[in-house]
């Protein structure tokens, strides 16, 4: 048996890496010793299609981005991908997404495309070293996006409904649990693990939680965490209990010292509590979730001292508990390190330095929020643009750097989270992030991420 799942990947691959050739059942059998009516039984018994139909599905599905992004005409790009005149290309097109190639030109049309039947995630080059997961959202719930997360991702990050604004505006334990319910139950009929995202944050909270008297704001930390925690037990076992709690632009002399002294002041949590409510936030959790990793979140963790300063947190605070509770197990028990790169400051030393840091504190990491951007830092949706040939082939370069490094440090990783499918829906949309551009086509970077070897040295 597993000799035929070998086989079916190599087939796959095969045809993934002949799109544009002459591939079929025939030729198939022949480069994998077998015979063609044996491998077409295999692969519909598998994969409940046959292999024809899937190489088909494939060779339309890659020809949209010619379509989209060259000047090559219909016929040219018929012949290209194997069909025997323009016409049956067209026909085919036709069948299989609802309208012609000439539409999807004048149009520009969301089209849903077939996939291709490996997965990344599920590769022999990830699954034994860590997930690769996704974000969720409202758009992403639709079927069209939701089939991506289904064949590509093993892991989801609902990326704003599990954040306080969104399930609790009123005071007294009103909860809004309908909608963050709906993604976690879906996404887990669908066996993929949800990490959940977050519960105490500087931004999205409402503003009655850190009002009033000081033991006010504290009953609502933890009432709020205990709450929500309680909810989704059983059904999200990674939480993200602090979000961002760090300053930028620390100095050396902030980072030598006290690390509460290098917390944000303008976050409500600190202004209500103080530095405490860091620590006051995990131990909450830990009570109320015994069984739940715990993890701190935080961007600009490749900067040495802001490292430095969530190092000296995490270990403190773990310190502290294992003393005070005579526990072995760690309070702090994962780090996620957000990871919004451009292409002009890419630094993978810098990036490689952190990760040997953060290794010493013998917890889990998680690469828990990951794009690569092409233009200068600008948030919202919509504003991707077609990119260049070379911001195309850079940020490939960088995602498969990024990728081998990730597969260095495997020991220690837990899992990979891109924060965003493709760059229409993207936050950092101006930049196209994504490994999928607006119309669900794979660039370059999903390439990359799939084979990072190959573009380890292309630029």
């Amino acid at each position: 048996m597993r000799n035929q799942k070998d086989v079916l990947e190599k087939v796959l691959d095969k045809i993934e890496n002949n799109l544009k050739n002459d591939v079929n059942a025939d030729s198939l059998s022949d480069d994998f010793s077998m015979s063609s009516v044996h491998l077409q039984r295999l692969f519909k018994q598998t994969f409940k299609q046959s292999i024809g139909a899937y190489i088909r599905s494939r060779k339309l599905s890659a020809s949209i981005a010619d379509l989209l992004y060259s000047n090559l005409n219909v016929q040219d790009i018929a012949l290209e991908y194997g069909f025997s005149f323009e016409q049956a290309y067209i026909l085919s097109f036709r069948r299989k997404f609802g309208f012609t190639p000439g539409e999807l030109r004048r149009n520009r049309q969301l089209v849903k495309i077939t996939p291709p039947l490996t997965p990344f995630a599920q590769t022999s080059m990830y699954k034994n070293h860590f997930l690769v997961g996704s974000i969720i959202n409202d758009k992403y719930m639709d079927e069209t996006y939701f089939g991506i997360i289904k064949s590509h991702f093993n892991a989801v990050t609902p990326e704003n409904n599990l954040k306080p604004l969104l399930l609790t505006s009123n005071r007294g334990g009103a909860y809004n649990w309908t909608y963050a319910d709906k993604i976690v139950n879906r996404t887990l009929e669908n066996g993929i693990p949800v990490h959940g995202h977050v519960l105490v944050y500087h931004d999205m909270t409402p503003e009655w939680m850190t009002k009033g008297t000081k033991t006010e704001a504290e009953d609502n930390l933890k009432n709020y965490i205990t709450d929500v925690i309680t909810h989704y037990n059983g059904r999200i076992n990674s939480w993200d209990v602090v979000n961002e709690a760090m300053r930028d632009n620390l100095t050396a002399a902030e980072t030598s010292g006290d690390w509460k002294k290098c917390l944000r002041t303008d976050s409500s949590w600190h202004k209500a509590l103080g530095a405490n409510y860091v620590e006051t936030a995990f131990r909450t959790a830990r009570e109320a979730a015994p069984d739940v990793t715990l993890y701190y979140n935080d961007y600009g963790l490749e900067y040495p001292r802001k490292a430095d300063a969530v190092c000296k947190m995490i270990n403190d605070i773990n310190n502290r508990y294992k003393n005070t509770t005579g526990q072995t197990r760690n309070l702090i028990e994962g780090l996620g390190i957000q990871s919004h790169y451009q292409i002009k400051y890419f630094d993978e030393n810098q990036i490689r330095s952190s990760l040997k840091k953060f290794t010493a504190l013998n917890i889990e990491l998680s690469i828990s929020e990951l794009d690569v951007a092409t233009a200068e830092h600008e948030t919202g949706e919509g504003k991707d643009i077609v990119m260049s040939e070379h911001d195309a082939a850079v940020q490939a370069f960088i995602y498969a750097r990024l990728f081998r490094l990730y597969r260095e440090y495997a020991a220690y990783i837990k899992r990979v989270t891109m924060w965003g499918i493709d760059d229409y829906n993207s936050w950092l949309s101006a930049g196209n992030p994504c490994l999928f551009d607006r119309y669900l086509i794979p660039k370059k970077a999903f390439n990359a991420v799939f084979n990072p070897e190959k573009y380890c040295d292309i630029v």
